[in-house]
């Protein structure tokens, strides 16, 4: 490791598309044979703007101690003098995500910078822009899967704080008394296939009625739903938003570290349970499947093609607001569900 030259990784969006940057720095780091250091200072989930990384996890590569170099020897160009900045707060002068990301995170695909730090950030994970890179050392990675791969580092190299383990500990130990169907769902600025989770709940509690139900979700409407159609479904305590308000960027968020720790114990949480229900279009989702205990068998991945472009579904998220389609809208499709014993599993439903 070259103890001169440094990786930094910003943070950006939600938990899961944070979650899946910094294990892409933690391979890049090591490919590139640089110190890492993860900055996680923005508000999303910073109360007072210092890094909040070391309070939600602990990483083999990143010692606390370490601290943004003052160099201007620095790539991308664009961040010499705004090393403190958010990757965020870079965005305006771009018209879009690509351009964005072209001007302001280093090419994967090549290692060998000659500034002091390279900066970089994702919204995935980006395993395959690596892989000309395993070679050597690493050339135990040129067959296995990015999502192999991505476990892997997840595992072993991004351990959860303890603090927060001894919440999920707890929790599973008091509540998850019988076998348990984890359940997520988004439904906020990005919207999981909600009928299609509803039907694969509905199959495999047919299967096992004796199942509990664990749910976790951004979305109070969604938690109530869930809590008027099925019986006995567990939730952590949790502060949730404005119905179809996204939980981090929230100006009303009373404490946004503490925001991010619940949500991080939900995760941890679905990784236990027997069976997994989701839509792995959303990070979050994506990240419980790389965490899950259960059996690939047992993990059920309902993510359909052909989703909205990110500009779309921003206006069409803006727009349901608007009209109150997350409040009196989601309310309305519960008393439905109810009236058609949705909730109830129809007797010719296939086991696919």
């Amino acid at each position: 490791m070259n103890e001169d030259k440094y990786l930094i990784v910003k943070g950006i969006a939600g938990l899961g598309n944070r979650i899946l940057a910094a294990l892409t720095g933690i391979l890049y780091a090591r490919l590139a044979g640089r110190r890492l250091i993860i900055d996680w200072s923005d508000p999303a989930y910073s109360n007072s703007g210092t890094n909040v990384f070391h309070d939600l996890f602990l990483c083999t590569l990143y010692d606390p101690a370490d601290k943004i170099p003052a160099t201007g020897s620095v790539s991308p160009a664009i961040w010499q003098g705004n090393l403190y900045n958010s990757a965020t707060s870079m965005r305006k002068p771009y018209k879009n995500n690509t351009e964005f990301l072209k001007n302001t995170s280093i090419d994967l695909t090549r290692l060998k910078y000659g500034e002091e730090i390279a900066v970089m950030w994702a919204y995935h994970g980006e395993v395959d822009q690596l892989r000309g890179h395993f070679k050597g050392t690493y050339e135990e990675y040129a067959e296995m899967s990015k999502e192999a791969i991505l476990s892997g580092l997840l595992r072993e190299d991004l351990i959860l704080h303890p603090r927060i383990q001894s919440k999920v500990n707890e929790f599973r130990q008091k509540e998850f008394s019988r076998k348990t169907v984890g359940v997520h769902i988004r439904y906020t600025d990005h919207r999981a296939g909600l009928l299609a989770i509803l039907d694969k709940l509905n199959t495999l509690l047919r299967l096992e009625p004796g199942l509990q139900v664990f749910l976790a979700t951004d979305n109070i409407q969604i938690k109530k739903m869930l809590e008027e159609n099925y019986p006995g479904v567990i939730t952590t305590p949790h502060w949730y938003p404005k119905p179809g308000s996204r939980i981090h960027n929230n100006l009303a968020c009373p404490d946004r570290l503490e925001s991010g720790i619940e949500s991080l114990v939900d995760l941890y949480l679905l990784a236990e349970c027997d069976y997994l229900i989701i839509d792995t279009s959303s990070t979050f989702s994506y990240v419980a499947m790389l965490l899950a205990k259960a059996p690939n068998s047992d993990v059920y991945d309902l993510a359909a093609g052909g989703k909205l472009t990110p500009r779309i579904r921003h206006w069409s998220w803006r727009l349901m607001l608007k009209l109150g389609l997350y409040s009196w809208g989601l309310n309305s499709l519960s008393r439905f569900l109810r009236v058609l014993k949705y909730a109830k599993p129809k007797k010719d439903f296939n086991t696919d």
